[in-house]
């Protein structure tokens, strides 16, 4: 077993500087020339496992295969007579991204997008080389200094990487549907387990990690990971100036675009993002239309940003991966694992078009997953008999855009006003609810209520029915400006009327804008 003291190739273990969900992180040094390097090894317990080897390969190989001097250089790779595998990468001084952001809460504009644009370098040579990161996050980012740049960044931990030239066999293999990353950071194409993952899924998350430096949040959190990943798929991001005022607003065109659900939505290349980084007030002048929401005040709200204490305090709790453990203070990789690879293969089949209903799916199996998945790589599930059966309720967080909308079921019940936050009946279906609000478009919303779930409508205002008569205009145009309006005017929709079926009448209009709510 590898420990303190001992030789290992050339270089002598004097220290241990982290420990991660994989292997160690060691301090060696040559006993000849000085020269100070970091090793990682595997956990001896996992030495044996084929697919955390082949992992560690993957890192070494990806590494040295990139080159690059924002990436961290890996020197030599081995294994001990033990059937230990190590390798030996370049000792770094100076702190994790995450531990700057602990210390400082958020960056100065330069600051943020002098690293992003470092990040992005990196990455770019990485992807002109075949190797998706898909692990981004502050734990996986070194900053050290370096010709006169306290700020110079090294980039960590490929051993998620994924090698997609056709000439690489890669001998581990990610299952169809398997979820791997951190939940916080992972793109939407990962969040639903798609097989086909490219560069671009690297492309979102560096855009959380900027989002968080400039304001201290990640975009998207919530009670538990299965939350986290519907708003990763769902959810518009908030805008970072609903967090921090003073920001440009140049900042939310630029991070909109990088954070766009779809990825052809996104920058196309590390290259054009790194050129967007370093000038965005240029970049915003001659920006492409992206497709932002005319009105983002509400959905800040909805989408629950959390700073970095909160995703420490729902580590500690045993959310999944180490995310808040405490990365070595100079060292050339991180402590925590940040890896989740859940199977999904069972997943419900759903008809084009009930895509809400596969992410509501995936949730549900993904916050199962982690109910029974262990701190460590045992990965040995409860026998059936201990599972928990599901409970009678589930809670629901209902919110809109404005507040104040009614929340009714589809068979007309009212449940009360947003913000609200109730209990209701658990169901593995669709349950359709209604969001009204006087002088706004009715919105139909669907939720599996399998586990809690956040529900966000933004309301459409509606035409108002112009005044008429005196002060108001006159007769001139009355009819037809009243008929245009009677045709607008917000109504509770009725349901369709089946085949030799009468229509029921629809519901009448609330003219007062006041529902009483009622809880049953």
């Amino acid at each position: 077993m590898i420990d303190i003291g001992h030789t290992i190739g050339n270089y002598k273990i004097t220290a241990k500087l982290g420990e991660g969900g994989m292997g160690v992180v060691y301090l060696a040094e040559h006993p000849v020339i000085g020269k100070k390097v970091a090793m990682k090894a595997i956990h001896p317990e996992l030495s044996k496992n084929s697919d955390v080897v082949s992992r560690f390969i993957t890192e070494a190989k990806a590494v040295n295969q990139i080159g690059h001097e924002h990436i961290v250089d890996i020197a030599d790779f081995g294994n001990t007579s033990d059937g230990e595998f190590y390798f030996v990468m370049e000792y770094l001084q100076g702190e994790s991204l995450s531990d700057r952001l602990k210390r400082e809460k958020h960056l100065p504009i330069g600051e943020a997008m002098s690293i992003g644009a470092q990040i992005a370098d990196a990455l770019n040579a990485s992807h002109q080389q075949g190797i998706i990161h898909r692990d981004l996050k502050p734990e996986n980012i070194f900053l050290c200094s370096r010709g006169g740049n306290r700020d110079f960044v090294k980039v960590l931990d490929f051993g998620l990487a994924k090698l997609t030239q056709s000439d690489q066999k890669v001998t581990h293999k990610t299952r169809t549907g398997s979820v791997m990353g951190t939940p916080y950071y992972m793109s939407p194409e990962q969040c639903e387990g798609k097989t086909e993952i490219d560069y671009r899924a690297d492309i979102y998350s560096l855009g959380v990690l900027i989002f968080e430096m400039l304001t201290g949040k990640v975009p998207f959190g919530g009670e538990g990971y299965g939350e986290i990943i519907v708003k990763h798929v769902t959810m518009p991001p908030p805008s970072v100036r609903s967090i921090v005022p003073d920001l440009p607003e140049y900042l939310d065109l630029l991070l909109y675009r990088v954070l766009a659900k779809d990825r052809d939505q996104r920058f196309q290349t590390m290259s054009d993002l790194r050129e967007a980084l370093l000038d965005p007030e240029r970049y915003a002048s001659s920006a492409p239309e992206v497709g932002i929401p005319d009105d983002l005040s509400g959905i800040a709200r909805a989408a629950a940003p959390m700073a970095r204490s909160e995703l420490e305090e729902r580590s500690a709790m045993g959310f999944g991966s180490q995310l808040g453990s405490k990365p070595p203070a100079s060292s050339g990789t991180p402590s925590g694992r940040g890896e989740l690879i859940n199977n999904i293969d069972n997943l419900i089949r759903t008809k084009p078009g009930s895509r809400l209903l596969l992410f509501f799916g995936i949730v549900s199996t993904v916050a199962a997953i982690f109910l029974i998945y262990p701190r460590r790589d045992t990965r040995r599930p409860l026998p059936a008999a201990l599972l928990p059966l599901h409970p009678a309720t589930v809670r629901v967080n209902f919110n809109s855009d404005p507040d104040g909308a009614v929340v009714a079921r589809a068979d007309g019940q009212t449940l009360g006003l947003t913000p609200l936050s109730i209990e209701i009946a658990y169901s593995d279906s669709a349950v359709e609810f209604q969001f009204k609000k006087a002088g706004y478009e009715p919105k139909t919303m669907y939720v599996v209520p399998n586990l809690p779930s956040p529900m966000f409508a933004s309301l459409r205002r509606a035409d108002v029915e112009p005044a008429t008569g005196e002060g108001a205009g006159g007769a001139t145009g009355e009819k037809t400006a009243s008929a245009t309006a009677r045709a607008r005017r917000v109504r509770v929709a009725a349901p369709a009327a089946g085949k030799g079926e009468k229509a029921d009448k629809p519901e009448k209009v609330d003219e007062d804008g006041v529902l009483e709510p009622s809880i049953r």
